[in-house]
């Protein structure tokens, strides 16, 4: 129960730093990881090591441009040696000739327990892997898990088995399910289930608990995919960056993410639904609804706004209309915590995850903010 001598939540302030309610789907740590790393490593050469070259005309219709002979030997370019081009923007990169070979990762099921395995599949998958060899399934359990672990994600499927393992395949190429088709998927399905988690606390009815927790697994699932996205096109130079003139895969990746944390807050209150033994007053529970309505407006305007024709002025007013519902929030936090309101503690933790997801929704009005200048900075 809330009251002047209960522990009170977390206070609710608005500078507090985004955490996610439930632990992150497996192979997401990894994926932070590598995204951060890459980030603040020096894929590309600084300005102080960039090599320019003169374009020159060859024969009225071609144009050459030399290569540094010490670079290309040690890339093993030489002489009669072909080479991929791929553009990208106003960049040009240069790899080795395209090959057919798939991309595959093996790993040995004695070296992982049913844990650690489904965590390795994951991450061969959100890696980028096209194929997945599981060998030394021997025993029953461990090729259920192998099975359940693979069908975890879209696109990937068991291609062949036999007695010693399997080897899945992913069968889904990226133009099938575009970025922006799953991040739409995820919009509909994370604000569905926290639209239903309120409604049950509000009702005190734990039933739709179940429901949530399938509907957060399909979530996890599109977050994988728009992850392994990511991914590839930070090491694969036939994976675009950005499609047209649209987002990055970064910038889908980072809405992709705080969805995903949204939908673990949604889980999370209606885990809440299913503790409390009584349902809040009228009053309370207006303000509940009303004050979710905005943290859900808040997360939908924010994506919104990114594909907007002026984003900027639509994601700076998605911030400030954040401010005025963290307040609001706030003052209904305290309310609790000075009443002597039956189920309040629980409520109060509603609450937080409310503002976690306002916090989410600032997160992606952001995230476009910073995309917009970046565009602008580079043209």
């Amino acid at each position: 129960m809330h009251g002047p001598h209960s522990p009170r939540p977390r206070s609710l302030s608005r500078h507090s730093p985004s955490v996610s309610a439930e632990s992150p789907p497996r192979w997401t740590r990894a994926v932070d990881q590598l995204a951060v790393c890459c980030r603040s490593s020096p894929m590309t050469p600084q300005r102080a090591d960039r090599l320019e070259r003169t374009v020159q005309l060859t024969g009225g219709s071609t144009y050459t441009v030399s290569l540094p002979k010490e670079w290309a030997q040690g890339q093993q370019i030489e002489p009669g040696v072909a080479v991929a081009l791929h553009p990208r923007g106003e960049r040009l990169v240069v790899t080795s000739k395209e090959t057919d070979d798939v991309r595959q990762v093996r790993m040995s099921a004695a070296d992982h327990d049913a844990d650690t395995l489904a965590r390795a599949v994951g991450a061969a998958y959100v890696g980028g892997a096209d194929e997945i060899v599981l060998a030394g399934l021997e025993e029953t359990g461990q090729r259920r898990v192998a099975t359940q672990a693979v069908r975890q994600f879209v696109g990937l499927e068991v291609l062949a088995e036999d007695e010693d393992g399997l080897t899945a395949r992913t069968m889904l190429d990226s133009p099938e399910l575009p970025p922006e088709r799953a991040i739409d998927q995820m919009r509909r399905t994370t604000l569905e289930m926290h639209r239903e988690a309120v409604a049950a606390v509000i009702a005190a009815d734990g039933s739709h608990a179940t429901r949530v927790d399938a509907e957060d697994d399909t979530v996890d699932r599109l977050f994988a995919l728009v992850s392994r996205e990511f991914q590839r096109s930070l090491v694969d130079a036939e994976t675009p960056i950005r499609r047209g003139e649209g987002l990055s895969s970064f910038e889908y990746y980072a809405m992709a993410r705080q969805l995903e944390r949204v939908a673990d807050h949604a889980e999370k209150v209606a885990g809440i639904a299913e503790e409390l033994e009584t349902a809040p007053d009228a009053e309370i529970a207006a303000e509940l609804e009303a004050h979710a309505e905005a943290a859900r407006s808040i997360v939908a305007d924010a994506l919104e706004g990114l594909l907007s024709a002026e984003p900027e002025t639509e994601l700076v007013a998605v911030i400030e209309a954040a401010e005025s519902v963290l307040a609001e929030i706030e003052a209904l936090d305290e309310q609790l915590y000075r009443s002597d309101v039956p189920e309040g503690y629980r409520l109060g933790v509603v609450l937080d995850s409310l503002v976690r997801t306002v916090e989410y929704g600032v997160n992606i009005a952001e995230a476009g903010l910073r995309a917009q200048y970046r565009a602008e900075s580079w043209k």
